[in-house]
């Protein structure tokens, strides 16, 4: 009886024991639960907040895109009013002595850049963590990956190869113009990567550029006092000094890169006197000279008409403002060391794009956001990138020394 007694009481003893410990458990449960539902809820919200400030932040992106595009159609229908009142109520010496500049002002308002509608600026997603143990919900994808979609040439003097591929530039609807350096030519390209035609140069071909309105190409030439201006059908319309026509031959010139303004205009830099000289696209016209703070081996303008101007020799990209004053600087690295070369670059709706290498097959394209903050690499291994631009469909073009690569977004 007493044995019996005593399990007795052991088994009271536990029943005790197991409420303490069914209650401490569950305590600990609750309170683990509360951890977690504390964490997902606070993820929660922070993912919801990124994809308001991001909904905000393109919102007003195409906010301003459409009212530019809403001036620009209101000074378009000005200049059409005015002409047609012209033509229909004027003189005919007055419409002669007004003719020049009413169509120097309808050609002017034609080279006019329209925003680029960015397509990616409707792009988000939401990419889900893998299973549930990490406690992390996910993350937002703001913007999708770069690939390489397409590559073509080889190294070589004949079709489909190069010798030096520098500049390049897209031509509407579809076409690709590269420098050919080496091989002294322009090689025009389908977006396939078909070579179409060529455009054969006196010297060694640099910097190109394609005009918006009548799809001309604006070529720089090693050792060239003049500008060249092609024909969508690749004859000569005309070339242009940037100096005063009493200086020329007498000012030392270095024509490296061209890019095509906003407005239409055709700026051309030059690494001898460390200027930008920004011309009419009707005729070559010199309106202005511009200095700037590094020398301009390549050149682009972003929706903002601020110059991104990339020195070769000194490592460093400067983001300047219309009268040449730097507003900000890059200074490109990989993994916390300056990269030797500085190559080309151009703009989107989110920022900069940086070519870079330190010597065969290093070559990185880095994108930075409009203050010149580092984003991300995306791409990387190319032989020596020069040269980048985005075609008509945002895709990304480097022209890489021997071969043209082609990047989409997935």
């Amino acid at each position: 009886m007493t044995e019996l007694q005593k399990s007795r009481e052991k088994v009271s003893r536990m029943k005790e024991d197991l409420g303490v410990a069914v209650k401490r458990v569950m305590t600990e449960v609750q309170d683990r639960a509360a951890e977690i539902q504390a964490e997902v809820s606070a993820q929660e919200n922070r993912i919801l907040d990124d994809i308001q400030n991001i909904q905000t932040d393109r919102e007003q992106k195409l906010d301003e895109c459409e009212k530019t595009m809403g001036l620009a159609a209101e000074r378009f229908q000005h200049s059409l009013d005015t002409a047609r009142e012209v033509t229909r109520s004027a003189s005919d010496s007055d419409f002669l002595s007004l003719y020049a500049t009413i169509s120097k002002d309808l050609k002017l308002l034609a080279d006019q850049r329209m925003p680029g509608l960015d397509n990616r600026l409707a792009f988000l997603k939401f990419k889900q963590s893998e299973g549930v143990g990490g406690i992390s919900l996910g993350e937002v994808v703001a913007e999708g990956k770069w690939e390489l979609c397409r590559e073509f040439g080889r190294e070589g003097t004949g079709q489909g190869e190069f010798r030096g591929a520098l500049g390049i530039a897209a031509r509407q609807p579809d076409e690709i113009a590269v420098t050919d350096n080496i091989n002294k030519r322009v090689v025009i390209c389908s977006i396939d990567g078909n070579q179409k035609s060529t455009i054969p140069m006196q010297s060694y071909p640099r910097g190109i550029a394609a005009t918006r309105s009548d799809n001309r190409l604006v070529v720089v030439e090693e050792g060239a006092s003049h500008v060249k201006v092609f024909n969508s059908d690749n004859t000569l319309a005309y070339e242009f000094p940037t100096v005063p026509p009493s200086e020329v031959g007498k000012t030392t010139v270095n024509l490296q890169s061209i890019a095509i303004k906003n407005e239409g205009t055709i700026a051309v830099g030059d690494v001898a006197r460390m200027v930008l000289t920004v011309h009419s696209p009707t005729d070559g016209e010199l309106l202005h000279t511009i200095p700037v703070k590094i020398k301009p081996h390549f050149l682009a303008f972003d929706s903002n008409d601020r110059a991104i101007i990339s020195n070769y020799e000194s490592q460093t990209v400067d983001i300047a403002g219309g009268n040449g004053t730097t507003k900000r600087t890059i200074k490109p690295t990989i993994n916390g060391q300056p990269m030797r070369y500085c190559n080309g670059v151009c703009t989107d709706s989110s920022g900069i794009y940086v070519a870079m290498h330190n010597g065969d097959d290093t070559g990185h394209i880095h994108h930075y956001d409009p203050q010149g903050g580092f984003l991300k690499c995306i791409a990387q291994g190319l032989h020596w990138p020069r040269g980048i631009t985005f075609t008509s469909d945002e895709q990304l073009a480097v022209a890489d020394f021997y071969t043209v690569k082609i990047y989409h977004q997935v």
